[in-house]
Parts: C-alpha cells; structure tokens; sequence
C-alpha cells in the first residue's frame, strides 16, 4: 500500500487532533500512521496535511475486475468560427461505436514492491454499431455484423507500476486493430491521484498532462501537445498561409471507489482540421470512451515467476505456448483498405482529357490533380515510370512532370528524371524543375539531384537559369523546415556555390540571372550583398537587386541598410535608374518611416522635371498612408505646412500611378493586390501587380506578374526621351515568392519588327501555364480509444498565363491583353481506419476566377494609352463527403451535400488620369 502526501492546502494542528481529523478522511491504516508520527514527535509539534490525503491501492492479486467499455468515433463538420456556448444547429455525422466486456486481473507482483504489476487485460464480445440511417434516437447507433466479431481474442499483458504503464506484450500474429483497442483500455489505468503536471506516454504519444484532484474519489486529467512516438509520415506546408489550423483537447475524468480502485473513466477528445486561410471549412474527429467497473470477483488465476517484469514476460510466454511482443504503450496505425480501388495507369485513363492543356485554369484540372497527386504518392518507381512513358500519355505528359514534382517521393523523382534529357529540348525539363521549385518539403535525395546537376552545368542558358531559381528556392524551403546536420550542410553548401559563381560572373546577364535566384533564396547573409548590387552603376542588375530587397522579410533590414536605401533614392553619389528609386521608396515607406525622410519625398516632388517619376511617388505615398496609421498621421502633419500643401506638389499631372485594392475578404484571410504602373514618355515602362493574402499576422505574396518593355522611344512622338535600351519587352511571374524565368517577347528592333509583320503576336499566346502544389498537410493523431485518424489537407491552383498584342502601323496604335487564368481546388479529409470499419469525411473548396489586363495604346498624334484591368464574375463552390464502410461487407453510408457562393465580377479603377485619357479614346 503506498501512502502520498498531496500538496493542497495546509492544516497545522496538534498530533491529538489529526488523528481526529483524518478518521473521518480515510481508513484506519491512515489514523494509525498519524499516531505513529505523534509518537515520534515532541508533545506540542505541529504537522502538515493536505485537504485530501490521496493514496492508491494495486490491485488485488487473486481477484479478477470486469469492465464495460464503449468507445465512438465521430466524423463531421467543424463548428463554425466563433465556437460559442450556445452552438447552431450541427450537420449529420457519420461514425461508428464498439462495445465490449474488459476483464483486468493480476498475473504478478514484484516481490519486494508490491505496486508495481503485470496486469492481464482480456477483452470479450466485442461489437461494432454504426451511424445508421435507422438507428435509434438520440445517438443513432445501429449493430451491425463485422470482422471484430470473429477475430481470434489474444490478452494483453500490461506491466503497470504505481499508476505508470510502461511496455506491454501482446501475442505475436494478433490482430492489430484489436491490439491498438487493448492499448487503449490499458492506458485509462495510467493515471496520478495528486495534483501533479509532467510528461507521459500513452495511446496518444509522449504529451504534457496535467492532474488535479477534485476530491479524494475524483481527478481530471488534460493531454496537451502530443507528440507521435512511432514513426509516421508527417509534413506540413512551411508557409502559415497556405498551413493548416490543427487542433486538439483530450481529457480524462476518474472516479474512484472506496478501495481506490479506478471505478469508472470518461475520457472526451476533438481533433479539428481547417484550411488556414479559411478556416470555416475543415473537419472534426470526436472520440469518447468510457470504461466502467460491474463487478470484481475472486478468481483462480495462473502463478508467473519472475524478479522483475521482463522475467515475468518470459514466464507467461513459456507457459502460454506463444512469442510475445514487447512494445510501448503507443499504437502504430492500421493498414488502409482502399475504398474507391483505382490504380494508377486506371486514374490517369480517367482523367487524361481533363489534364489536356486547353483545360489548364479550370477547376476540373485542378482537382485531377489533387486525386493523382495522392495517388502518385502511395505508386512504387515502376508504376509511375510506366504511366510516364506511356505513349497515350504524351499529350498530357507535362501535367504528369507537374504532380510527380508536388508528390516529393522518390520514386515520383526518379521516374520523373529517368524520362527527362536534360541536353535535349528544354520544355518538359524546365516545366518539371518549375513545379519542383514550389515543393513543400523536399528531400534530400532530391536536393542532391540539383546540386549535381548544378555543378555539371546545362548547355541550354534558360534551362540552367531555371535550375538556379529552382535549386535557390528549394535551399529556401529546406531552411524553414526542422533542421538536422544533413540540411544545414546541405543550405551552407548550396550557399557557398552560389556566392562564389556569383562572384566570378563578368556579364551583367549572368549577373542578374544569379541575383534573381536571391530572391528566392532569401537568406539574411546575402542582404549586403543585394545592397551592393543596388547601389551600383549596371542598371540591369540594379533593379532586379532592388526587386529582391522589396520582397524581403522587414526584420532583415537593419537600419545601416534603410540609410542605404535612403541615399539610392536621393542620389546621393551617383544617379539611378527611376525603377530603382521607385522600389527603394516602397521599401522605406513600409519600414516605419520618420518625419524626416517623408519630408524629403515631398521636396523632391516639387522638381517638375521627373513628372512621372513624382506622380508614382505620390501615389505610392498615400496609397501606404491609407493603411498604416503612423504614416498617415506623419503624412497630414507636414500637409499642414503651405510649402508642401500646394498644387505644385500634389497637382502632379502623369499617367504613372500606384495604388492598392482588395481582391476578397475573410473572417480568416483578406486578398489584395497592389499595382505599381510606371510610365515613361507616355508608354509603358515596367508595371508590377502584386497579389497578397493575408493571414493574421502573416503576408504572402501569391503571385507577383511585372511587365516591362524599354527601347521603345520611336513610338513615343516627339517627347520621347531615348533610354539608351535596346527594344525589349516580357513578362515576369513569380509564384508563390518563387521566382521564374522571366518571358521575353522580343529583344532588339528586328524581332520586333518581324512580330509585327508577321502578326505573331495577334493570336492568344500561352506564356505559361501548369498546375501547382497550394496546401499540403498529413498527419496521423493517434486518439486515446487506440484507433488512429489521419488528417490530410490538399490545395492545388491550376494556371493559365497568355496574351496577345496586336500592332497597326497604318492606324498607328496597338490592342494588348494578358489574361491571367487561374482555378484552385482545396481538398481535406479527416479519416478513421481499422480492419473492420472505415469512416471518413472529405471537403472540398473550388473556384474558378481570371484577370485581364488591357491596354490600349494610340500614337497617330498624341501618345494616348488606356488601362483596364476586368475580374469576370465566378462563384466558390463547397462539397462535403462522409462515408461510413464495413470491410468484408456490402455495408456502406454516403452523405452529401453542395453550396455555392456566386462572386460578381468587376472592373478596378486604376487613377482619375487614366480614366480620363479611356474616355477620350473611347468617346465616353
């Protein structure tokens, strides 16, 4: 018998009354160890107790303690955000119960401590009820036949010391179902009778539990923070915004009976999963058990010798005729039984004209991507290789490279990579090393391929570019991810090569082409030298170092280099590029600027001779001020001066802007974009839009989509100013703050020319498109009842980048349109399998939206251009599947459900200037 002294609050008495005090708080033995302290006390000391003396007693050896025990797992919605006290009215659920009789009784004792046993927990009829249709009220349960019925019963045998449990054995060739139940039962018997907080692993992992005890017959116990002792797969996206929201609360009450023994367990547990970044969609798993003493009767039990337990082990294995398995108290997780079987090569057959390219931007590509997706992640290399060679696949074959790069296994890779020529024809490569470059958790097998491909070099120049973003973005994702010795070698490394090929570059392209994977590296080290770059006379490499420090997370910018953004845009030194002054700006105005430097801009806006340089400015100006209140205050206070507060100042007349509008809002994200027009000689010089999302307190930049051009001058009449560039123009894209190779449209007079001519360019042209990996989540939360449920949460965006330009040298003006499509499907499941009951619940988030952007442009006499930007009306589309199956039966449950949500389309005002220029054009 074990006496313990609860720490609760404290009575000092004399000796003659605590024993009076304590006989009515416990049994004698109590009172008898009361008067044994009085007697080795001096006659007036004082002792301390606690309110409720706590002890526990071991179980009886000889006497045999049966239980019932139920156990339910539900699957359904979560409750919508915020969870009040008084919640609406919930969906239908789906999920099944298991009742059965548990028998518990004593088949050794150590010799010398008589708390520390191995208990041999049996288990008898077991019956499986689920969520029927025509179950009855008020929970809905209906018996019905499976599996768990016929199952050869094994007994678990559990060394139990003091209220710990700390391995068990099982019967080798059990049925682990039945086992991973057992577990569960046996880890109700772990449990403290004192308030006490510390670390325990039981059926849920290695957690923080706290105890309090309520009184002498009840505790409450809570689990927080589960870890999964045995290995299991595990990944979640780095980013928060595209994360998702996990969350969970267990909790154990305890009832005690006079003797101490345990009398009756409730325990209660919620596992909910939400998309991040909209978190009233998602699911729920609810578990209960509840385990309660009937009767304890004296039994005839077999004697097993043994010093400790694991000699006992060997003692009940021998005389049982049977091995046993020692293991811990965490359970491992039941194999899967598929419930739609389709392989492979069968999925891609039925999705093949869904994956054809005119598709791409739709939802029905998106969501074939997500279903192959996990299939391609439980394929074996000889499958996927097969699917990828197969000649009716060639069509589809780049959207196939698109979900072996997102599925990150290494059979996925190497089939992958035994289908590309990397010194051939650069498409398929490159379109497999840009869906790689977005990969959520990469390996290192894979790291390794881009090092070495790296290192080897690639005859194709815009090939090896892109393997220099993708490597760079990869080494980025791999930082943000546990570290371990293998991926701080493998970071140091890719840095290191990279600094250094950096360094022995001596033409500005090769220059900007590692610069440009800085940005995707993003690593603090290099902030210096970006800065050096930026500050230096090449132009080139000057804005795309510029562009890299804009994208930078803010606490990387100390404030030696907010002075040196500083002195770039006031040219102290030497001059720079507009571009370049205009991005240094934004960077200042969004890092807490002080009055000081604001006045500063607004000096430089009185020279008239930039107009359309100060026009941005302005904009910018106070499309940040009508967001962060300390700029805006600053921004009011030095209007309030006439120097400033003038039409010279603020009367600047370009057609340049910047301004900022929301795309979307959330009770869980808002989306915005931000568009940056700079104009020069009344046509277009470098446009930037930028597509955030919002998350708490976390920003994404979604997608980045610049356009520039230069070299232009001879379409600018007379006021044209020369730049000093060859004709160019292209696009850059970046997804998802990954960087892409940029498109060029042409590069140099002669190729202009010949598009022109040749109206290459008046046809809709697809500059990119692809599907790529959003969301990407899987965990596996083993519950108390010994079962364990898997939480997955999938998110893909199908893309559609194209445009078309028409140019009239006889009308003399040009008719541009870039159509950015895209669809994006999030799918989540919360799931439950044993080998006698399945039960799951899948949602699913679609919507389909584009964005175009127009421009009309007229050079007969005046330079007139106009810019649209139109969003066309879409909806958002939600989908709920539950599924309840018996396996090894016709038994199956489906429940369905289906809301759409319409989003009217619209047209975004870009500036009052450039309204007015549309009117003119257009005679509005």
């Amino acid at each position: 018998m074990l006496v313990s002294v609860v720490t609760t609050p404290v009575l000092m008495v004399q000796c003659r009354v605590t024993a009076v005090l304590t006989l009515g708080m416990a049994s004698l033995s109590w009172v008898l160890w009361a008067v044994l302290q009085c007697a080795l006390a001096p006659a007036h000391a004082f002792v301390l107790l606690s309110s409720y003396p706590a002890y526990t007693r071991q179980f009886e050896v000889g006497t045999l303690y049966v239980y019932e025990y139920e156990t339910s797992v539900l699957l359904n919605e979560p409750q919508p955000l915020p969870v009040t006290s008084l919640p609406g009215p919930t969906a239908k659920d789906v999920g099944f119960k298991v009742e059965l009789t548990a028998e518990v009784t004593p088949v050794w004792q150590h010799p010398s401590n008589t708390n520390e046993q191995i208990l041999q927990l049996t288990v008898v009829t077991p019956r499986l009820s689920v969520k029927s249709r025509q179950g009855p009220a008020p929970e809905g349960f209906a018996h019905k036949w499976s599996r768990v019925e016929g199952f050869q019963l094994h007994p678990l045998f559990v060394h139990w010391n003091n209220g710990q449990i700390g391995d068990v054995y099982h019967v080798e060739g059990g049925e682990l179902s039945v086992i991973n139940i057992m577990k569960g039962i046996a880890s109700l018997f772990q449990y403290q009778v004192k308030s006490i907080k510390q670390t325990e692993v039981d059926v849920s992992g290695k957690c923080e539990v706290s105890y309090s005890l309520m009184d002498s017959a009840h505790i409450t116990k809570l689990k927080k923070n589960c870890e999964n002792v045995v290995a299991v797969p595990y990944f979640n996206q780095t980013n928060k915004v595209l994360g998702a929201a996990v969350s969970s609360q267990a909790t154990v009450t305890y009832v005690l009976n006079a003797d101490k023994i345990l009398q009756k367990a409730t325990s209660m547990e919620t596992h909910s999963l939400r998309v991040g970044a909209r978190r009233q969609s998602g699911a729920e798993v609810i578990s209960k058990q509840v385990l309660q003493l009937k009767e304890n009767r004296k039994v005839t039990t077999k004697k097993y010798t043994g010093k400790v337990a694991s000699e006992a082990a060997k003692s009940i294995s021998s005389q049982l005729g049977k091995s046993l398995i020692m293991e811990q108290l965490a359970t491992k997780p039941d194999a899967k039984e598929c419930i739609t079987c389709n392989s492979l090569k069968d999925l891609v057959n039925n999705f093949r004209n869904t994956l054809s390219p005119s598709n791409l931007g739709t939802q029905g590509a998106a969501l074939a991507f997500t279903r192959l997706l996990r299939k391609m992640r439980e394929s074996d290399l000889e499958t996927i290789k097969a699917v990828l060679k197969d000649k009716k696949n060639a069509k589809v074959l780049p959207q196939l490279l698109d979900i072996a790069a997102a599925a990150q296994t290494l059979p996925s890779h190497r089939a992958a990579m035994s289908v590309l020529k990397f010194n051939g024809s650069s498409e398929l490569p490159e379109r497999y090393l840009i869906s790689l470059s977005l990969a959520t958790h990469p390996s290192g097998a894979i790291m390794k391929d881009m090092v070495h491909l790296f290192k080897k070099g690639l005859q194709d120049e815009k090939l090896f570019e892109t393997l220099v973003l993708t490597l760079t973005s990869l080494t980025h994702t791999l930082t943000n991810a546990p570290p371990n010795a293998a991926s701080t070698r493998m970071i140091t490394g890719v840095k290191k090569l990279l600094l250094e090929r950096l360094q022995s570059c001596k033409a500005e392209e090769c220059q900007v082409m590692y610069i440009r994977s800085l940005k995707n590296l993003r690593a603090k080290d290099f902030m210096e030298v970006l800065l050096d770059f930026a500050e230096g006379e090449a132009r080139k490499p000057a804005i795309v170092a510029t562009r890299a420090l804009q994208t930078m997370p803010h606490h990387y910018l100390t404030n030696q280099a907010l002075k040196r953004l500083e002195r770039i845009f006031l040219e102290l030194g030497r001059e720079h590029d507009s571009s370049v002054r205009v991005m240094a700006v934004d960077i200042l105005l969004q890092n807490n600027p002080n009055e000081e430097f604001v006045r500063s801009l607004l000096d430089s806006l009185s020279l008239q001779s930039t107009k359309e340089l100060n026009t941005l400015l302005l904009g910018r100006l106070r499309d940040l001020a009508s967001t962060d209140d300390n700029l805006q205050k600053i921004l009011q206070k030095i209007l309030k001066n006439p120097k400033y507060g003038n039409y010279n100042v603020l009367g600047q007349g370009g057609l340049s802007s910047a301004f900022s509008r929301p795309l979307s809002q959330d009770k869980s994200a808002n989306s915005s974009f931000s568009n940056i027009l700079e104009i020069q000689s009344g046509l277009l010089k470098r446009s930037t839009v930028d597509v955030f999302v919002d998350v708490e307190d976390t920003r994404m930049r979604l997608l980045s989509f610049g356009m520039f051009a230069g070299g232009l001058n001879v379409f600018g009449g007379e006021d044209a100013v020369d730049d000093g560039e060859e004709a160019n123009a292209g696009i850059e894209i970046t997804l998802l703050n990954t960087q892409l190779r940029p498109y060029v449209f042409f590069s140099g007079q002669g190729e202009l020319m010949g598009h022109v001519w040749s109206g290459t360019g008046s046809e809709r042209t697809t500059a990119l498109q692809g599907s790529l990996l959003l969301q990407d989540h899987f965990q596996v939360v083993p519950l108390q009842n010994g079962l364990n449920a898997e939480l997955l949460l999938n998110g893909a965006l199908s893309y559609d980048l194209a445009g078309q330009i028409q140019i009239s040298l006889w009308n003399r003006n040009a008719h541009s349109l870039v159509e950015v499509g895209a669809a994006m499907v999030i799918q989540g499941v919360a799931r439950v399998d044993s080998s006698f009951i399945q039960a799951l619940i899948e949602f699913n988030i679609g919507s389909q939206a584009q964005l175009n952007f127009m421009s009309d442009l007229e050079f007969y006499e005046d330079v007139m251009m106009c810019l649209k930007m139109v969003q066309p009306d879409t909806e958002v589309v939600n989908n709920v599947r539950k599924l309840e199956r018996i396996p090894g039966s016709n038994y199956m449950l489906k429940k369905y459900k289906k809301r759409s949500s319409p989003v009217p389309g619209k047209t975004y005002v870009m500036n009052k200037k450039n309204t007015e220029i549309c009117n003119k054009m257009f005679n509005k």
